[in-house]
């Protein structure tokens, strides 16, 4: 932080640092595809509305819809998995 002060004070741009690489050891690529969604309750319509999926002029939106869905194809293929974080919404949907 210092040395970053000192070259902002005399106008000299810092020495740009060089990436370092490692070579691949087997060059295959693993790669995590994750499903999720994310809805925030209350942000563009009511919790109720994002819930049933209502007012689609604002945005296409139905967690019940979505819940739904997941559940029923991770039931169908259990090595699925599916991430969730609006925990309003599973308690609703979980207790209906």
């Amino acid at each position: 932080m210092k040395e970053q002060a000192e070259l902002a004070k005399s106008g000299q741009k810092p020495k740009e640092k060089k990436l370092e690489t490692r070579p691949m050891e087997d060059k295959q690529v693993i790669v995590h595809l994750v499903p999720h969604s994310h809805t925030d309750p209350g942000w563009t319509k009511t919790f109720d509305e994002y819930y049933s999926g209502a007012d689609v002029g604002t945005q296409h939106a139905g967690i019940r819809n979505i819940l739904d869905t997941v559940v029923d194809e991770l039931d169908k293929n259990p090595e699925r998995k599916f991430c969730y974080a609006e925990m309003s919404f599973l308690e609703f949907w979980w207790n209906r």
